[in-house]
Parts: structure tokens; sequence; C-alpha cells
């Protein structure tokens, strides 16, 4: 229930969360994929998300950052917004994106839209079918795409890609 984004800058890929069979952590750690694969443990600044799993995340190459969505924390489903900066010291920040957020989630699936400089994220637990987008550029905000025609059967714990060459996202399972 963790997740992982490759950071293309520094030839890694960077995990966060989960569940390890005892609690949720939030602790963060990184396989250089450069020469033999080494896993590190992060120390990133700031005060950290609280742990959770089957949240979802993304790599924000604008800005070089692992923005976290949603999860469960062992109690409850979240929908607060993390950004993890990787460039120079890695350091957490909570975002607070404008905008009607999303209801709580989690076992969703989120994309980044290049396009659109955007998070955009669908489903989820309790049969969600709804797709919302997270704007990135200046100030992050909230929008519900409510896309037209057949939606999806909703759904959870299904993947999604980004889809460049049809400018779409991609569901399935």
């Amino acid at each position: 229930g963790h997740t992982a984004i490759y950071d293309p800058v520094r030839d890694r890929m960077v995990v966060f969360g989960g569940d390890d069979g005892i609690s949720y952590p939030n602790d963060v750690w990184a396989l250089s994929l450069a020469g033999s694969p080494a896993w590190s443990a992060l120390t990133p600044a700031g005060s950290p998300p609280s742990g959770r799993f089957l949240h979802k995340a993304i790599y924000d190459p604008v800005r070089d950052r692992m923005v976290v969505f949603g999860g469960w924390d062992g109690s409850s489903s979240r929908n607060d917004v993390w950004a993890l900066s990787l460039s120079g010291s890695p350091g957490w920040s909570e975002l607070a994106p404008a905008g009607i957020a999303p209801l709580a989630r989690y076992s969703h699936t989120a994309i980044y839209d290049p396009v659109r400089d955007r998070m955009v994220v669908f489903g989820g637990d309790w049969g969600r079918n709804d797709t919302w987008a997270l704007s990135l550029a200046g100030s992050p905000a909230w929008s519900d795409l409510a896309p037209g025609g057949s939606l999806p059967y909703p759904r959870e714990g299904h993947t999604a890609i980004y889809d460049p060459v049809r400018d779409r996202m991609v569901v399935f399972g």
C-alpha cells in the first residue's frame, strides 16, 4: 500500500508510506538505480504527513517534487495533499489547495498531466467514480472534472496511466 515515483534527476525510485503489518509508517526511502542499486533512508526536513497506505503519489517534474494525496491512516480516509521537495535537502510541506476538495479516499489512482501541469485523481474506496484535477502551477487548486460520456463503473484498487499520444488518462482493473 505504499507509493513510489521515479526521480529522473537523481535516477532513483522514491518510496513513501505503506503498511508494514503492524503500523502505517511515514518514512521515505530511495533506491538508487545507477550502478549497483542501493537503498537509503531519506530524512526530509519539516513535519511529515501522517503515516498512511493506499494513498497515491505523482512526480511533479516542473517543481522537482513528489506530491502525495489521500490514503488511509489506520482510522480514517484522508484528502490532504503533501509535497516532498527533492532538490537540495528534501523537505515536506502540506499544500492547501483552493477550491472544494474531493472527498477523502484511498485505493484511487492518480496521474500527472504534463499538458495542463496537474494531478488527476480517479475513483477509490466506497465505489467512487469521480474525477478531480489538482492544478500545480501557481497556487494549487482543486476542480471537479465531471467528464462527459459513459463513466467507468465505480472501482478501487485499479491502475491508471497518462497516454501522451492521445492526451488522456487510461484506467484498468
